[in-house]
């Protein structure tokens, strides 16, 4: 198991999907994922290999009316849920699924892409801590897949605790209840965002008022408020950041 399907928990990620780019609600997002699964289930026989392609078709056309943020992401239709609960998403022309190791070609971005890609925060040294933490912030798949997904505020999150020269593996223990208060303010600016996973951090972060600068633009008065919060439980903590 792994960033993307957790061990423990009812949830998963399909943001790489191109899950988000539609400009869609939580309760929509499951509305569409739950007719996906159905329509899958009861029309792809992966016996008959015709089924794929038509199911791709058919999916494509129904979902063309939904608007998108980006016009140049493309959204998977074979993302739907993959277990008996309808919680966890995934790929459902995966080759766990299928039995065959190519099934995927049948997407838009074939096997090869499908199958090497990992997500930056996937990557990241501290992926198993992150994983842990979103599985308990995250109330369902569509949320953790945000959360997972956003790995430019992970790691601005990072070089945070990091500027403030402390251990960032320890603030998943000493400071998790600010960790999570600060991701579900997070969530809340979320939904307009188009999370794939393959965006570019093009801010190295370098100090801590390039952090603050960045939380600021994306959480606005919101970033503010958590900090004094901070600052009251820390307050040895302005010497090291310069206020």
């Amino acid at each position: 198991m792994s960033l993307c399907h957790p061990e423990r928990g009812n949830v998963s990620c399909g943001a790489c999907c191109g899950l988000f780019n539609l400009k869609l609600t939580t309760k929509e997002f499951k509305t569409l994922l739950l007719e996906r699964t159905t329509e899958f289930k009861e029309t792809v026989n992966f016996e008959v290999r015709h089924s794929f392609p038509i199911f791709r078709k058919e999916r494509e056309t129904k979902e063309a009316h939904i608007p998108k943020k980006d016009e140049m992401t493309y959204n998977c239709p074979f993302l739907g849920y993959v277990d008996d609960t309808k919680q966890r998403i995934g790929c459902m022309i995966h080759p766990i699924f299928t039995g065959d190791p190519k099934s995927q070609n049948f997407s838009f971005y074939g096997t090869s892409i499908c199958q090497a890609y990992d997500c930056k925060t996937k990557e990241g040294a501290l992926a198993d801590l992150w994983e842990n933490l979103f599985v308990e912030i995250a109330k369902d798949s569509i949320e953790y897949s945000f959360l997972s997904a956003d790995h430019i505020f992970t790691n601005a999150v990072e070089k945070f605790f990091s500027h403030q020269q402390m251990n960032t593996e320890d603030m998943f223990h000493h400071y998790r209840l600010e960790l999570v208060a600060l991701f579900r303010i997070r969530l809340l600016t979320s939904s307009v965002k188009n999370f794939t996973s393959f965006e570019i951090n093009y801010d190295a972060f370098l100090s801590l008022e390039d952090v603050e600068s960045y939380f600021n633009s994306e959480l606005g008065s919101e970033w503010w408020d958590w900090k004094l919060e901070w600052e009251k439980k820390n307050p040895n903590r302005g010497e090291v950041s310069g206020f």
